[in-house]
Parts: structure tokens; C-alpha cells; sequence
């Protein structure tokens, strides 16, 4: 929409630029039992109230998004990149907050992810039932009790100062962007928490939640004038009563208590962590989580307490990074939506969530975020100065989209992006020397795999990055020839075919060893890479598999982890990629485990992060190989699925299901009684496979002698 058409002839405001977090002030006429809507943007994150209540629990709105061009955005200063944007407004019904005579409306406006674009304003249209209230000069601003502010690291807020009069507001610069209505959920409070104390010491409690968490924490004090504060950390130091720096990522809420039974806790900001340290007189209360009001869509159990593990690891690890509309790599030092990360888990976020509105939201900032004259993909979306690559990142413009397809069934999205993943295509052509992709844009990183078990693999030694990068373009490329036919681009398919072969015989010129069937020496599992796109030959599985047998601990990257069990697995070595992910030696996920983790961490050794959902794409499998539930070639939106649960000799017990857009599909399987029960929807087409033969499943339960 434009301007006029979401916000009519209302214009934006502001606050004067020194103000963090401005408080606006709007009255109005109104009778009660009139009919209200409101339309209603403030940039960056708002609360909203009507005659002093809250109209709505949502948080952390609205979502992020490339909001508008900006002078200081570093790929337009350094590579002259164009990309489109978009605003996001909410729609609230008003009705129930409506008096007679005189209404006050009031909006508290902070920078969120804005503070990048510029000062916060606040734009907004109430429609009544016979006339319309819109912002204007005549709206009034003060500033707010949040004083200070910092994203990522925390905010002060103070409420024993007096309130400040009301000061005229100045009319704003109108955004030049398109807007849309929000329909991605917002983040709210899923549950409350109560804290376990630790230890006290002179200064401060202690205390623990017991899991990695983001959310809020609460503090309560009534010394009127306190000066306050909450630490949040991921480790705690029982030795020296402390939480340890590293850990602790700067984040820190500090508050002026104003006397009053009032509850203390961070309005524009959510804090990552598990242990807290709050500072005296104040205690902490609660804990409220906050992510991302998405349910989960899944439920896995085994009498394997490291795949247990790894699946809730996984909710927990993911549900931590949704915030704002982004699936972001980590939810307190960065909080960004790299492209990378989020598309190597964005299937097992579709299946093991109900997240569809969440993804097709970000698919738009992807396709936004594309530089409309090279074609380039950028790391991040919404776009954020950072290091990736362009094959493992990049090629999100296709994965996702395919995926969507995948899971929901729903071709839109990746009709509407196909023309995007074509330009991408020719960007990653202009960045390949004899067929292999070798740079991204100048000065930028060019990664292949990442977080290799000691080291960045900023190098791509052993496992090089022109490999890694192929491979992602070929899968792209193999994604594209699977669905053109399908959106009407089947005139696209001889000249991908083309470039597919190109591609793959680059990979196998540059990497390829005809003495052993190893490419690249099966360095961090190259081979892997290779034969999930269909290269290589018998040898080249029979070193991967012997490599992994004698492995005692990973030696894999956030790719590398995701393919090798999907590789063994596929090629009927069950038993083994179940041990691949029970390893518990360092590193591992065992050893995770092991270690008192609740979370997925960012790196196998040392983890400067310990919420980091990467490693956990892998997660997947354990419903679409451990249960065995995985749609038939060629389906979507689970129309079509067969039950296949692999036979691993280490595990007796699993049980789960996955609650499809065509309803809940569930396994549980028990060789010691030998028997499985299945569970299948009126509208899903089910067979079981057995021997190699196919039995079909009707509709309900069904029991199964195995």
C-alpha cells in the first residue's frame, strides 16, 4: 500500500532527536460502545494505550524489516546496491477502551531495530464510526521512563523522576517505502518462570530459571529512589558468584525505583540467558519467556535420552532466536536473520512449529533484500552489515521458498521469487572462475562451511570453499528444475540443465581423486557434499561411511552436520547415523549434553554463544528417518507420505507426530512388543513400507506387527 492508502491524510511524528524513547499524546472525542479501528506504526518497536490500558499484549512490533533507503547502509555506500523495503503496521480494535467525552491515546516509541534509520516516530489513523482521528501537529510528546537504550545490550528505565510536560511534536519526513498490514505473529509472553535462587552475597541475588531462555525477567522493589539492576548471563561461576563476561554479553537492565508496588522488567528489549544477577534491594520474582506466538506443531520421544535431548534442545534453541519476524543466529550478541542459519533449519522450523506465517514474512525480507541491479543475496535479511557466503547463505532466495512449497504445500512464493532466483544465478555465474564460485562482492567474506570444529573455516581448508559453494548452487539448480514445469518456466529447463552439468563437472575437475573416489580427501566429510548431489561413486560412500565409524567426535560444520546423517540414513546406514549424533566425546552433541546445555551452541568448541540454532537442522530426522514419516517423492503438503522408521539396533522406543496443514500425522514405534501404531489424517494418501513393499494406511489408527 502507500502512505495514503494504510494512513489516509495522518502524518508522522516525532519526538526532538535527543530523546531515546518518546511517549506521544493524542486526545479525542468519543463515545463509549462506538465502534474503533486503529492503524498504527511507530518506528521502531511501541506499546499502545487507550485511556491508560495496555490495548494489546503484543510485543516487539512492529517487525523488522528493510524499513526504507538509508544513507549509511554499507551496501549501498560501498557497492552501490538497491534494494526494496517495507513497513509493517498493526490493526487493533479500539471499541472496548472507548469512554464518553474526552479518550487519551498514548504510543511509547523506542528504537528497535530503527535506530539504524533514523529517529523514532509514530504514525496513526482511528477510524470511528462517522469520522476518522488522525496523527498531527497537534499531537503532543514527552519523554518516557526508558532513558537509555541499546537493542542488543539492555535499557534504563526511571520512575522516581518526575513526569515532564507535554511539548508540541515535529511533523516528520514521510518514509519512502511501501506498507503493509502485519501478518507475520508477533512476539508475546508464552509462560512465567519462577527463579530458583543460587546464592546471596553483599550486593546481589542470584538466581537460576533452568533453561536458556529469552525473555524478561521481573524485579520488585519498593525502597522509593533504588537504583537497580538485572545482569543476564548463560553460565554462572559458583566458585566466584559471578557470571562470567564472556557468557554474559553485556546485557544489563538497570531501573530507578519509583516506590510503588510497580514490577520492573525490560519494555523494548529481551534478554537471552539463563542465570541473572540482580542487584540489591530489589529480587526477582518471575521470569516471563518471551519469543515469537508460535505453537509448536511436533512431539518426539525415544529411550535415547541424547535424541530427546536434541530435540528439545532444538525447540528451545529456535523458539529463543524468533523474534521480531526474524529467525535470527543468536538471540542477545547479534539477534540478525542471517540467511545461512535460517535456511539451513527453516525446514525443521516449518515442521516442528506452526510457522508458516513466520517464514512467508521472512521470504519477503530475502526477496527485499536482493540488490536489484547485481542480483547479489546479502547474509542477512532484514539486511545488517555481516560475513557469510554465497552459496550457503545466498541461495536462501531458493531454499526457502522451495521448502515452504515442501511443507505447506503453497507454489506462491516460489513463483513469485522464481525470476529473483534467476538473477541470483547470473550473480553467482559473474563470481565463478571456471565454473566454480570463488568470490562474493570485494572486501566481503566468500564462505563455504562454517564453525568446523576448531577453527572458522574462514580458510575452506580442508573442505574448500568453491565446493561448498557448488554444491549449494547445484542443489539450487536441482530445486528450480524440480518446480518450473510446475509455475510455467519450463522453457528455463534445458539451459539449467546445462548449467547444472557445468557445475557439477567443476566440482569433479577441480576435487575429484579417480584414485580413491575421494573429493577433496573427504575433508571434514567432502564427500558428503558430493554425493548428496549425485557425484561420486561406490568408494566415495564406502570412505565416508568408514571415516565415520572410526570417528569419536565430530569433525563436521553447520552443513557438513546436517548432510552427513541425512546422507547415511538415505543410503541405508541407520545404525550409524545414529551414531553420529549420540557421539558424546568432545565435540559433540553428546558432549553438549554432557556439559549442562539446554541449548544448541554456536560453536563445537568453546561456544562464545550457547543459543545458536545452526547445528540443529539435523533435528528433522529424527521424524523423517527415527519415526519415519517422510512424504513421497514429488508431494507437498504431506499429501502423499510413506512410513518408513529405519531399524537401529541401539534404539528399542520412539514415538512423535507432526501436525501437518492436513492434520496430525503420529508414530509410535515399540520393537520389543513388536508393533507400531500410526496415526493418519481423512485427507492424507499413507503407505507403509516394509521389505521394499508398500502396504497402504487408511485413515486413523492403524497397527502394525513388525
Amino acid at each position: 500500500m502507500t502512505h495514503n492508502e494504510m494512513f489516509g491524510n495522518a502524518v508522522w511524528v516525532q519526538a526532538d532527536s535527543a530523546c531515546v524513547a518518546p511517549e506521544f499524546r493524542a486526545v479525542f472525542a468519543a463515545s463509549a460502545g462506538e465502534r474503533a479501528q486503529i492503524i498504527v506504526c511507530g518506528l521502531g518497536f511501541f506499546e499502545l494505550y487507550l485511556n491508560g490500558k495496555r490495548v494489546s499484549d503484543d510485543r516487539f512490533v512492529p517487525v523488522d524489516s528493510h524499513y526504507h533507503a538509508y544513507d549509511d547502509c554499507f551496501c549501498t555506500k560501498e557497492f552501490g546496491e538497491e534494494m526494496a523495503s517495507r513497513v509493517y503496521a498493526l490493526r487493533y480494535d479500539l471499541s472496548a477502551f472507548l469512554t464518553d467525552g474526552e479518550n487519551v491515546l498514548t504510543a511509547v516509541v523506542a528504537p528497535g531495530w530503527y535506530f539504524r534509520y533514523g529517529t523514532c516516530k509514530l504514525c496513526f489513523r482511528i477510524c470511528l464510526d462517522e469520522r476518522e482521528v488522525l496523527s498531527d501537529a497537534r499531537v503532543q510528546w514527552r519523554p518516557s521512563a526508558v532513558t537509555a537504550y541499546n537493542l542488543t545490550r539492555g535499557e534504563t528505565q526511571d520512575y522516581y523522576a518526575p513526569a515532564q510536560p507535554w511539548r508540541p511534536v515535529r511533523v516528520a519526513e514521510l518514509p519512502p517505502t511501501s506498507f503493509f498490514v502485519q501478518d507475520c505473529p508477533p512476539d508475546r509472553v508464552i509462560r512465567s518462570l519462577t527463579p530458583r535462587l543460587l546464592c546471596e552475597t553483599p550486593d546481589a541475588y542470584y538466581y537460576d530459571i533452568g533453561e536458556n531462555l529469552t525473555g524478561c525477567p521481573v524485579l520488585a522493589c519498593t525502597q522509593a529512589g533504588a537504583q537497580v539492576s538485572v545482569h543476564t548471563g548463560e553460565m554462572y561461576d559458583a566458585r566466584t558468584h559471578s557470571l562470567p563476561d564472556y557468557w554474559a554479553h553485556n546485557q544489563v537492565c538497570t531501573f530507578r525505583c519509583d516506590g510503588t508496588a510497580r514490577e520492573y522488567a525490560p519494555r523494548f528489549t529481551w534478554c537471552a540467558g539463563r542465570y541473572f544477577a540482580v542487584s540489591k534491594p530489589a529480587r526477582m520474582i518471575r521470569f516471563d519467556e518471551v519469543h515469537t506466538d508460535v505453537a509448536v506443531a511436533s512431539a518426539f520421544r525415544s529411550d535415547s535420552e541424547q535424541l530427546n535431548w536434541f530435540y528439545d534442545a532444538f525447540l528451545r534453541t529456535q523458539l529463543s532466536n524468533m523474534h521480531a519476524g526474524i529467525p535470527s543466529d543468536c538471540p542477545h550478541l547479534e539477534r540478525r536473520g542471517y540467511t545461512g542459519d535460517g535456511q539451513l533449519v527453516c525446514e525443521a522450523g516449518m515442521l516442528l512449529l506452526h510457522s508458516r506465517d513466520f517464514y512467508r514474512k521472512w521470504m519477503r525480507d530475502i526477496s527485499d533484500c536482493q540488490d536489484r541491479k547485481s542480483g547479489h543475496v546479502q547474509y542477512t535479511a532484514p539486511y545488517v552489515q555481516s560475513g557469510g557466503g554465497p552459496g550457503g547463505w545466498g541461495c536462501a532466495i531458493v531454499e526457502v521458498p522451495y521448502t515452504y512449497w515442501k511443507v505447506y504445500g503453497d507454489m506462491e512464493p516460489f513463483r513469485t521469487y522464481f525470476p529473483q532466483m534467476l538473477r541470483y544465478f547470473d550473480y553467482l555465474n559473474a563470481h565463478s572462475e571456471n565454473d566454480l564460485v570463488v568470490s562474493d562482492q570485494p572486501q566481503q567474506w566468500c564462505l563455504g562451511e562454517w564453525c568446523v570444529p576448531g577453527q572458522k573455516q574462514l580458510d575452506g581448508i580442508p573442505l574448500p570453499n568453491p565446493l561448498v559453494n557448488n554444491y549449494f548452487f547445484v542443489k539450487s539448480i536441482d530445486r528450480m528444475l524440480e518446480l518450473a514445469p510446475a509455475i510455467g518456466q519450463s522453457e528455463q529447463l534445458p539451459a539449467l540443465r546445462a548449467l547444472r552439468e557445468r557445475k557439477t563437472r567443476a566440482i569433479v575437475r577441480a576435487y575429484y581423486d579417480p584414485q580413491t573416489g575421494d573429493f577433496a580427501a573427504n575433508g571434514n566429510c567432502a564427500n558428503a557434499f558430493a554425493l548428496d548431489i549425485g557425484l561420486g561413486d561406490a568408494r566415495t560412500l564406502q570412505n565416508l561411511v568408514r571415516h565415520i565409524e572410526a570417528m569419536e567426535c565430530v569433525d563436521t560444520g553447520i552443513f557438513g552436520t546436517d548432510i552427513v546423517p541425512r546422507i547415511l540414513f538415505e543410503r541405508g546406514y541407520a545404525d550409524l547415523a545414529f551414531r553420529f549424533l549420540t557421539l558424546t566425546k568432545q565435540p559433540s552433541f553428546g558432549h553438549m549434553r554432557q556439559s549442562g546445555a539446554t541449548t544448541l551452541w554456536e560453536e563445537w568448541d568453546a561456544p562464545r554463544s550457547m543459543s545458536h540454532p545452526m547445528f540443529g537442522a539435523a533435528v528433522r530426522y529424527l521424524f523423517q528417518y527415527v519415526l519415519g514419516i517422510r512424504q513421497t517423492d514429488g508431494s507437498c503438503g504431506f499429501a502423499r507420505v510413506v512410513i518408513d522408521p529405519a531399524r537401529i539396533a541401539g534404539l528399542a522406543h520412539a514415538s512423535g507426530r507432526l501436525d501437518t496443514i492436513r492434520g496430525t500425522i503420529s508414530v509410535t514405534l515399540d520393537r520389543t512388543s513388536g508393533t507400531l501404531r500410526v496415526t493418519i489424517p481423512e485427507s492424507v494418501e499413507a503407505v507403509y513400507l516394509c521389505s521394499g513393499q508398500t502396504h497402504a494406511l487408511h485413515a486413523g489408527e492403524n497397527t502394525i506387527a513388525l
